[in-house]
């Protein structure tokens, strides 16, 4: 069996929120499936990941967010670290009577990926929807890769981080694929945000989705524009060793596609196919 490798990640952070109402305080900000971890904590689990993201009221994401109950009256959020303070400050804003507190940790993040997980990580959700296991740690751990290789592994499997691939506001949270990546609960109550996710996803007016690609030779810049033929297909996100992440539109997804004048050729997991569309002719 293959040991995962293990990297530091001090490009996230942490926020704890503690007291009685952090469910009912959560459930109405965040996209998550709340009432699961409710139950998981009612029957005694505690230290199990699940994945999120708060979003403005019209809809855009401020960024993605792995929950983890670490008590039945606390859970730590796991955040980027460059949106930490804004969301703080919004968290704080919408606590009003809610009894809970709000308070922003230092405890390191660390990511194991590519095998088997060492002891004191816990399971990422999304790796069982990519099929390629990773977890995460908040407690200091041996280094044995880089935060270069997390980046390589992330695309090789069209798997985008907020903060890292792309700015708060930039995208919805489908053009990210959180609804692929069982992230977004569409049958819960109101949350900020939830009009305009739940419309695009009810109607199917999805336009654009992050998409990987394989490329040779020198990295294509990010913000350069990907063209089919002559066609505007989409736009470079991010890039490491041979991989990349594109927001792409999906119905220009497919021909002859090139950026900075160099061909790129898509890499479509199994997990985000399902989910394109036919394309018809334009």
């Amino acid at each position: 069996m293959t040991t995962a490798s293990v990297t530091a990640l001090p490009h996230r952070a942490l926020i704890a929120v503690s007291g009685p109402d952090w469910a009912r305080f959560l459930k109405g900000l965040c996209t998550a499936h709340i009432d699961n971890i409710v139950e998981q904590t009612a029957r005694g689990e505690f230290h199990r990941l699940h994945y999120g993201a708060f979003l403005r009221p019209q809809g855009k994401m401020i960024c993605d967010v792995l929950l983890h109950a670490v008590s039945a009256d606390e859970i730590w959020l796991d955040v980027p670290l460059s949106e930490r303070d804004d969301l703080l400050a919004k968290l704080n804003m919408y606590r009003l009577r809610a009894q809970v507190t709000i308070t922003a940790l230092d405890h390191p993040v660390c990511v194991a990926f590519g095998g088997d997980l060492p002891e004191g990580f816990m399971i990422d959700p999304r790796g069982s929807i990519i099929d390629a296991p990773f977890g995460f740690a908040y407690a200091s751990q041996t280094a044995t890769a880089l935060p270069d290789d997390w980046r390589t592994f992330r695309y090789a499997h069209s798997l985008a981080e907020a903060g890292t691939d792309f700015g708060p506001d930039d995208l919805y949270a489908i053009d990210a694929n959180l609804d692929l990546l069982a992230a977004i609960d569409f049958h819960k109550g109101c949350y900020v945000g939830q009009e305009l996710t739940s419309r695009m996803k009810r109607r199917g007016q999805i336009k654009n989705r992050i998409l990987g690609f394989d490329y040779i030779g020198e990295a294509p810049a990010a913000g350069t524009e990907i063209l089919n033929i002559d066609k505007r297909a989409g736009e470079v996100l991010a890039t490491a060793q041979g991989h990349g992440l594109a927001l792409m539109r999906i119905d220009r997804r497919e021909g002859a596609l090139t950026a900075e004048g160099r061909p790129v050729s898509l890499n479509i997991p199994a997990w985000i196919a399902p989910a394109l569309p036919e394309i018809t002719t334009e």
